[in-house]
């Protein structure tokens, strides 16, 4: 017993002096006032209780109003839970710092107050009385003419806090009996009749202000996008008649009487001027004339071919103008990368009464020809390995006259070993480094050899056009296809030297050609027919073939070898106004099918191995994967994200299995964030060299799914809770590591499970962000049972800082 005693006494007296220090500052935590320093004659504001509506018919309409009415009516409290005018954080530091110093004049006190403390909201200051005004002229704006707002003042137990409760009375809603349009003329009436299917408002809507908007809004944009340039919003208003049935209301969209001539005349594209200027104030004494098309430059030739301007502007010579071709030029231009600024102005040929030609100038403003850049990073690897890493790079725009964008850089990036290795005796040294450069040239057009040049199929429709008028026909030549973007093709090339200390050193050459489009918002496609890597092992040492005699798949998927693929990507993305939006991807990729095809027309047979394309074994696999996020917006700027990743890699034919950099792996900062990249997988396998695992550890099965909730904290600042789940698995066999096959019945048997939470800062153009990931659960045995089956705290959890959004 006396043991014990000395026992319980050497626990510690810190941790006894700790526990009373803590129970004392709650203590004076809870002895704090919220109201001691509040002026007499004042109370403080604690929040509403629920608004209560009555007498309404519940539909869409009075659910959305409804929720207009609560963002009015809504004060909030001091210290809002999550921004709710009615829930209160049980500890409202920044309020009893406020009442404990606020009456205090010391440099401390005002230091505290101006730092830490939080005024409070008085009920002086909430105007539920403007509040009602304002509700009350909502109502009748949305249809509820004889809706009532009123409140209450709820007394509290402390008599210096007073809660506030509106009631919301909404009372018959007004609906549209009939909707006209008239005293238009007729090619603008006969616009509007061919349209109508696209209307906002019809018969037995809702008598709403806000809808009625939108309508004119409509007519307005359909006008100016069908020749009526001066035509505006206000030529035409509303006569509403609520005279005839109660609660019903006849409307017509009337045009006014006073409308200029110009604003009901449609407008054709005249003479497009282009200037090409390199500072705003530039006089331009150059010029060339295509046509139509004027452009105005300086120096000894022209510095941005025709044909490259031609790929955005969507409005030309002769054609009707449409507002919206010219908002998405501009917006083309703009996004370009060539131009700093531009706009475009419109101005008639002549002052004469009958005049419709509109003469077009485009003024563009190029930006700086060269970019020059350096990045620097410090990085730490699941290996137990940390160094820098570099990248300089030097950009050209406009490098050919044809709006191209060339691209070079040079990557550096060195490790050392603070960790020793499998055996405990040895370190791996300090010679692991990889370098290497890359060149792109990005075209801003979709470059097709095989397809008859621009210039060459305008004279072809030129010639139709004078072919047709000598017959007395009109010939109208068809418009070149549109893009919601401008399309690009990139030719990219690259050499990297990769050397992994007493392993292996490694040469990667590649090259690839690949065509992006986006034909409307939502979707966008990627395409690249050839994109070859070529593979080498330059040197390799004894622990190398060590390794791979111990991890025979590793001798097939780090052999060298071509990898000829064609890549295909499709994107689909909610419009940008979604509150909830989603996206999808999905990459298919194959290698060397078409090579195996054509080997077996001469004969070779397609499961044969050790094919090769320049002496070297080519690799043969069908590759995809998918992806999809849904983002659901709970609060003004809160919201909830999921998503999916599933993946799968079939090698055959030439290949056993699939190369190295091909294949799935699960964790890492936009994986299973509790582990880190390369530590769960495949299957229920563990490699039992763990200085080693992060190459044994992928497979050709991927499946993955993250939850995340973002709530929005104060500023710029946002949190996160997740919860990630997943693993890889292997598609064939591998005795190596048996426990890895995929099986359909153990698949979220073998799940790795880890939650977390995570702070983001958005900077504006990045986000910058950090999560914390803490295991929850592992596939493997850890000795364990249950769900929680971590065998040490410390051993599943991982940092994680990063860039942007993980999905």
């Amino acid at each position: 017993m006396k043991r014990k005693k000395n026992d319980i006494r050497s626990i510690g007296w810190k941790d006894i002096i700790g526990l009373l220090s803590s129970i004392v500052f709650l203590f004076v935590l809870a002895a704090c006032s919220t109201t001691s320093a509040i002026p007499d004659g004042e109370q403080l504001y604690t929040g509403m209780k629920s608004t209560k509506y009555s007498n309404y018919q519940s539909n869409k309409h009075f659910y959305d109003v409804k929720e207009e009415l609560d963002v009015v009516l809504a004060t909030k409290p001091n210290a809002a839970w999550l921004g709710s005018p009615s829930m209160r954080s049980p500890f409202p530091v920044g309020l009893w710092i406020w009442n404990a110093f606020s009456q205090d004049t010391t440099r401390f006190s005002r230091w505290m107050v101006r730092a830490f403390g939080s005024s409070p909201v008085l009920m002086s200051s909430t105007t539920p009385d403007l509040r009602v005004t304002v509700g009350e002229n909502l109502l009748r704006k949305r249809g509820y003419f004889n809706g009532k707002v009123s409140y209450e003042k709820l007394a509290q137990r402390n008599p210096k806090k007073m809660r506030l409760q509106y009631s919301v009375d909404m009372g018959r809603l007004w609906r549209l009996d009939s909707v006209q349009y008239t005293n238009f003329p007729p090619t603008a009436d006969s616009l509007i009749r061919t349209n109508l299917d696209d209307a906002v408002i019809r018969k037995g809507d809702a008598f709403d202000v806000a809808t009625l908007e939108q309508e004119r809004k409509r007519i307005t944009e359909l006008f100016r996008n069908n020749g009526y340039y001066y035509y505006q919003n206000n030529d035409a208003s509303y006569l509403a008649d609520t005279s005839k049935v109660r609660g019903l209301a006849s409307v017509r969209l009337q045009m006014a009487d006073s409308v200029s001539d110009k604003s009901l005349r449609k407008w054709n594209i005249g003479t497009i001027t282009i200037n090409l200027q390199r500072q705003i104030m530039d006089t331009l004494t150059q010029q060339q004339r295509f046509r139509d098309v004027i452009v105005n430059y300086n120096g000894s030739r022209i510095p941005l071919r025709l044909r490259a301007i031609a790929n955005d502007l969507k409005i030309w010579p002769g054609t009707l103008y449409n507002n919206e071709l010219y908002e998405k030029s501009q917006q083309q231009l703009n996004s370009s990368g060539l131009f700093s600024a531009t706009s475009f102005t419109f101005t008639p040929r002549d002052t004469t009464d009958t005049c419709n030609v509109l003469d077009m100038a485009v003024d563009c403003i190029f930006d700086k020809p060269y970019d020059f850049y350096v990045e620097a990073y410090g990085k730490g690897k699941t290996s137990g390995r940390y160094g820098p890493e570099a990248v300089i790079g030097l950009t050209k725009r406009n490098a050919f006259r044809s709006g191209e964008k060339l691209n070079l850089h040079v990557h550096g990036s060195y490790e050392w070993s603070s960790n020793s290795d499998d055996d405990g005796k040895d370190r791996l040294g300090v010679n692991n480094y990889e370098y290497g450069a890359e060149a792109s040239l990005q075209f801003p057009r979709l470059v097709n050899p095989f397809i008859t040049p621009p210039r060459k199929r305008w004279e072809r429709e030129e010639r139709k056009i004078a072919a047709a008028a000598e017959k007395g026909i009109v010939y109208t030549p068809r418009a070149p296809r549109s893009y919601y973007m401008t399309p690009s093709t990139t030719l990219k090339a690259s050499v990297d030297v990769l050397n992994r200390a007493k392993y292996f050193k490694r040469h990667v050459v590649s090259g690839e050609l690949t065509y992006q489009w986006q034909p409307n918002e939502r979707n966008s496609y990627s395409f690249s027919p050839l994109s070859l890597t070529y593979e080498y092992m330059h040197k390799v040492t004894d622990r190398y073939l060590e390794l791979i005699d111990s991890v025979p798949y590793l001798e097939v998927s780090l052999a060298d070898q071509f990898i000829p693929k064609m890549i295909f990507q499709y994107t689909f993305m909610s419009p940008s106004r979604y509150q909830s939006p989603i996206k999808v991807w999905t990459t298919v990729s194959e290698a060397s099918n078409i090579l195996s095809a054509g080997y077996a027309a001469f004969g070779r047979h397609w499961s044969e191995k050790n094919k090769q394309l320049f002496k070297n074994p080519y690799a043969q696999f069908v590759k995809v994967d998918a992806n999809m996020t849904k983002v659901w917006s709970i609060a003004e700027k809160s919201s909830l994200a999921a998503h999916v990743n599933i993946g799968t890699l079939w090698a055959y034919g030439n290949s056993r299995f699939a190369p190295y950099t091909e294949q799935f792996y699960v964790g890492g900062a936009n994986s299973i964030r509790a582990f880190n990249a390369r530590q769960i997988g495949p299957g229920r396998y563990r490699s039992t060299q763990r200085r080693r695992s992060y190459v044994e550890q992928t497979g050709d099965i991927k499946f993955q799914f993250n939850l995340e909730y973002r709530p929005h904290l104060m500023g710029s600042l946002y949190g996160a809770v997740f919860l990630d789940a997943g693993n890889v698995w292997t598609m064939h066999y591998d005795d190596g590591r048996p426990e890895g096959y995929f099986k359909m019945k153990n698949l979220f048997r073998e799940m790795a499970f880890g939650t977390g939470v995570g702070l983001r800062y958005d900077i504006g153009y990045f986000m910058l962000r950090v999560d914390w990931g803490i295991g929850l659960h592992v596939p493997y045995e850890t000795g364990k049972t249950g769900f929680y089956n971590i065998s040490k705290f410390k051993d599943a959890q991982a940092f994680h800082l990063a860039i942007g959004l993980p999905f």
